[in-house]
């Protein structure tokens, strides 16, 4: 017969929960930059189109 041993402690600690902060943060912020880069990079180009 096995024990049953269950976990009393939540899964992310309860300060994360008042904030909406989760622990995939770091995932947000990457997609983030990787959004406002994608995003300079196209209106720099609509620039460099209108010099020419």
């Amino acid at each position: 017969m096995s024990l049953d041993t269950h976990s009393t402690t939540p899964s992310e600690p309860a300060a994360y929960g008042g904030i909406g902060f989760r622990a995939d943060w770091s995932e947000n912020v990457v997609t983030v930059l990787a959004a406002c880069t994608g995003v300079l990079v196209v209106a720099l180009f609509a620039v460099l189109m209108g010099l020419a």
